[in-house]
């Protein structure tokens, strides 16, 4: 600690942090460090970092526009390193030819239950934002469009800041696994207009989607999916 006693540290202060009436930026925080394990043992290392991060202006558009093109490079690579090793980023051309041919309107909602590090939510707000006249507008894009699930710890993180370069302020976004709620749980309040989605099939507890789409193969075709049923509108096709 800073007086040099010991304590519980910086990291288990972040997953303690708490929003006044949730969903703010503090329960984003607490929920990305709540997986997250502290691999930098040089505690000077840490500080150069941090240091770095504190020199970001945050509020500058340009800056956060020069991020956001620095980050998604990070994943293009991070997506090109994986390979075969069973983790699968959609590249990002698909993903935008998939919004763009979905076309989501302002007012509907997005839900992708296999986000992964969030390109199709990130190419959905963006073109939602277009869509934006009013301060009203913004306010229901920010806090009522747009939604996802991502269980493993890595991808989430990713997703987090993914979403907060590109202009989403509090994301939404699940830390479980989409498939652990049973269909029959699912009410009218879960409801969406539009899944947009590329599933993982690695896992063997993601089998199901295999069902679903009747596919063999270990990963699916990038899809774009209106569902007709209790995740989506009824007249949805």
């Amino acid at each position: 600690m800073p007086d040099q006693t010991r304590g519980p540290g910086l990291f288990a202060y972040l997953r303690s942090l708490s929003g006044r009436n949730g969903g703010d930026r503090r329960d984003v925080i607490a929920t990305v460090f709540k997986g997250t394990i502290n691999r930098m043992i040089n505690g000077y290392l840490l500080r150069d970092v941090i240091n770095k991060v504190s020199g970001i202006h945050f509020g500058s558009t340009e800056e956060l526009h020069t991020l956001g093109a620095l980050y998604e490079t990070m994943l293009r690579e991070m997506r090109d390193a994986a390979g075969d090793s069973g983790e699968f980023y959609t590249p990002r051309p698909v993903v935008r030819f998939m919004v763009a041919v979905i076309d989501p309107k302002f007012g509907e909602t997005i839900l992708d239950p296999a986000c992964g590090t969030g390109g199709f939510l990130v190419e959905a707000f963006q073109h939602l934002e277009k869509q934006c006249k009013t301060v009203e507008d913004r306010q229901l894009l920010q806090n009522h469009s747009i939604f996802g699930g991502e269980p493993k710890p890595l991808p989430y993180l990713l997703a987090q800041m993914n979403l907060l370069l590109h202009g989403l302020e509090s994301p939404q976004i699940s830390p479980n696994n989409s498939l652990a709620v049973r269909i029959t749980e699912i009410g009218e309040k879960d409801r969406v207009d539009i899944i947009l989605t590329n599933p993982p099939l690695a896992a063997k507890k993601n089998a199901v989607f295999l069902q679903i789409f009747r596919a063999t193969n270990k990963q699916l075709k990038p899809l774009c999916c209106f569902f007709n049923s209790s995740c989506a509108r009824s007249d949805a096709h």
